[in-house]
């Protein structure tokens, strides 16, 4: 059947590029083999039919004349970015050559698989689980990239990887809480349509927002209140706020008793909790409670849940106890409004007026994603957040009377032969010290995909130094020459999303198929045949029969998808399906209590068993003499997804260039103007670009925002100052974070030839 060249068609597909938050859809116009035009496309309701201009610029990625159009091998000395054009059987060659060879040394394990998040798309991050799978080599998770903190203190107070089924109410049904608090999220510029647009009708509907944060940012600027701390501060601000509930007896003594292990009682002596075996008891781990209506000691029932004392000090056959709230109550008393308005710099009256506001208001939602735990201890930076939901009550599960949650199939991509052993997993933290030093195992090749790795992740001094002559070989799969791809030695064409099918799980309550619009470009291939293509050479071909189609039917191969499908999906976004009227799903966590947990105590002997205040491990927060005396923070950019978009035209005119923001003070102390150009400088490493003045952010701190490619800075770059020390508790819970938030730099006017 002929197609006639000058008919416009329409095809349906989804933008995966917002890292799966947004998932907008789109509506691609094609005449001929070529897309003219991208609009948003529609969704069951109408409001949500959106775009953002990273989804309309979408064609200058694809089309863009910088595009890698076929495979290449490096010719010149890594970094160099001199590489000479070869087939594709040769890059397999080459690859498979490579990884036998080492693998014959030091094992399949030797061998990391290094992926940027799933959101970015399920079935080729699936694909690259699959290979890592079938060959047990490593697969090095890049939560550690910014993204660990959250769910490293996710996991010790609410048992799960993330908080947000418990913090966000009903908000994405469209059911409004009175009072929304925005804590350390800017989705004004990060993810302005899903989740903004909804907090811009919620407050057009009488919803009270406050936004805590260390910038004042986009979000802010829409505020009812704003609340601006000193980063790496957020858990001396929820100490301060819960001493203030704790005083007036704000707190929902009936969900702290039903709900968290606040009734516990804990011995004085170890830090340990009370258990069956101390009182005679025949269930020798069952926790205790003090029971009010005995007035004695008693293994916690159902029957007496709502009889426990949560505060006070008891003798249990001689050993000093106290409930759990009780030593929580403790804390908070050395954290008064006035002193956390010391160490947080957010006026106390502010922290009075929201801590009231909390516990006087019925229907409260807490908003927050990762940015506030980039910082050395964001794990308890999250916990005391989640610490105040949880006193106060306002913690539910974001499904009830609303829609039944997607679970995709991830069993085969996870272990693709059951009966075998899977990959191995590092943290991209870890990876480092594997690299470098061989801990706890030797890595010797990496493979890196929809990732910029020497752009975004932490002291590009140390990886261009000592990480990258330590690996034997690197393979990048990228669509441009990016500062990452300069250092492997072969570079893959990998298609641009409107090239290739996946599935896409978001935003809630919608799946939507991300529908091939066009034939791959050049000789690019989609993740998913560039590793089947792999796969077939290594002798695991059979496992990626079918390519994308294949691997679609296989992620949505679950209950919760019955009817959800390419076939139905390739009509538009589809809603999961909703509960019957009335329906709820109950609260549960998955802790050892099976409780939210407010004194973790697997974190004692860390003494970080309640969400203490630690300061930053190098930010300067505190006044005085220091070397280093300004904070520097990464903020995000409406303009990038991380470093995706930093090269097209369009939203070039409109951000042209790196600039660091300072505040007034800094800046008149300095001598500096706007458009000066200036250094910022600590030990690592030095960053020169434009400065702009701004009372967005406070006095003490300066922001950069990330993702501008390391050639965009006439020195220097965002990550040339960061650090990768290692948390060791966040390290023990899950895997270590990168604590971009949470360093230190001076700031100077720029001279030649300095």
């Amino acid at each position: 059947m002929s197609v006639n060249n000058n008919e416009i068609r329409k095809i349906r597909t989804a933008c995966p590029a917002h890292c799966g938050i947004d998932a907008c859809g789109i509506l691609a116009h094609l005449q001929g083999d070529r897309i003219i035009k991208l609009e948003p496309a529609e969704f069951p309701n109408k409001i949500d039919r959106r775009i953002c201009l990273r989804g309309l610029s979408s064609l200058d990625i694809t089309y863009h004349s910088d595009r890698l159009k076929y495979p290449m091998k490096r010719v010149g000395e890594r970094g160099q970015a001199k590489f000479e054009r070869i087939s594709w059987d040769e890059a397999y060659d080459i690859i498979v050559e490579n990884f036998r060879s080492i693998a014959d040394k030091f094992g399949w394990r030797s061998i990391g698989w290094v992926l940027g998040g799933p959101g970015a798309g399920t079935t080729k991050f699936g694909a690259y689980l699959r290979i890592a799978s079938l060959t047990q080599s490593t697969r090095v998770s890049a939560w550690g990239y910014g993204d660990a903190g959250l769910p490293c203190g996710s996991r010790v107070i609410f048992g799960s990887q993330f908080p947000y089924m418990y913090l966000f109410g009903k908000f994405w049904q469209r059911n409004w809480p009175e009072l929304l608090v925005v804590w350390g999220a800017n989705p004004g510029e990060s993810m302005p349509l899903q989740t903004m647009r909804k907090i811009m009708d919620a407050k057009e509907a009488g919803t009270q927002v406050v936004v805590v944060d260390t910038r004042f940012t986009v979000t802010a600027s829409k505020a009812d209140e704003f609340l601006g701390l000193k980063p790496g501060t957020d858990s001396a601000l929820a100490l301060g706020l819960m001493n203030v509930i704790f005083q007036n007896k704000f707190y929902n003594i009936e969900f702290i008793r039903e709900h968290t292990n606040g009734p516990f009682l804990v011995r004085s002596d170890t830090g340990k909790l009370l258990r069956g075996k101390d009182i005679g008891d025949k269930k020798a781990n069952s926790y205790i409670i003090w029971e009010e209506t005995s007035n004695s000691p008693k293994p916690l029932r159902k029957k007496n849940v709502q009889s426990a004392s949560i505060t006070g000090t008891y003798d249990v056959n001689g050993i000093e106890c106290k409930p759990a709230f009780q030593l929580l109550k403790e804390l908070t008393h050395e954290y008064p409004p006035e002193k956390a308005a010391e160490i947080t710099g957010v006026d106390a009256n502010l922290i009075i007026k929201l801590a009231k506001k909390l516990g006087t208001t019925h229907n409260v939602t807490f908003f927050t994603y990762m940015g506030f735990t980039r910082t050395y201890h964001g794990d308890i930076s999250l916990r005391g957040l989640c610490s105040v939901a949880s006193v106060t009550g306002h913690v539910a599960t974001s499904f009830s009377s609303g829609y039944l949650p997607a679970v995709l199939n991830w069993d085969p991509f996870l272990k693709a032969v059951p009966d075998k052993p899977s990959f191995h997993r590092l943290g991209i933290l870890n990876l480092y010290e594997a690299v470098i030093s061989g801990k706890p195992y030797p890595i010797k090749a990496l493979w890196f995909s929809f990732i910029n790795f020497l752009n975004q992740c932490v002291d590009h001094n140390k990886i261009i130094n000592e990480f990258y002559p330590k690996l034997e070989f690197i393979v990048q799969t990228e669509l441009f020459m990016t500062p990452s791809a300069r250092y492997a030695d072969l570079v893959l064409p990998v298609c641009s999303f409107l090239e290739f099918s996946d599935f896409v799980s978001h935003p809630y309550p919608y799946v939507q198929l991300q529908q091939k619009v066009i034939e791959p470009l050049y000789e690019s291939k989609s993740d998913v045949n560039i590793v089947a293509g792999l796969a077939e050479k290594l002798g695991y071909g059979d496992y990626f029969k079918g390519g994308e189609e294949a691997m679609i039917d296989m992620i949505t191969n679950h209950s919760s998808l019955e009817g959800y499908n390419r076939e139905t999906l390739g009509k538009g976004a589809m809603l999961l399906r909703a509960l019957p009227e009335g329906g709820n799903f109950p609260l549960n966590f998955r802790t050892p209590s099976r409780k939210i947990e407010l004194y973790a105590e697997q974190l004692v002997e860390d003494g970080q068993a309640l969400p203490v205040y630690l300061p930053p491990i190098e930010a300067p927060i505190t006044p005085g003499d220091k070397k280093y005396p300004l904070t520097f923070i990464q903020g995000h950019s409406r303009f990038r997804t991380h470093s995706m978009f930093s090269n097209i035209k369009s939203l070039l005119k409109l951000n042209p260039e790196p600039i660091v923001e300072i505040n007034s003070i800094d800046a008149e102390a300095r001598d500096i103007s706007d458009d000066d150009i200036v250094t910022v400088f600590n030990d690592r490493a030095r960053t020169t670009l434009k400065a702009r003045i701004s009372e967005s952010v406070g006095p003490g701190v300066v922001n950069i925002t990330e993702g501008w490619w390391i050639d965009q800075f006439k020195e220097g770059s965002v990550n040339h100052l960061t650090h990768d020390i290692i948390n060791p508790v966040q390290n023990k819970i899950y895997e270590p974070n990168m604590h971009m938030n949470d360093v230190a730099v001076e700031v100077i006017k720029y001279k030649e030839g300095e």
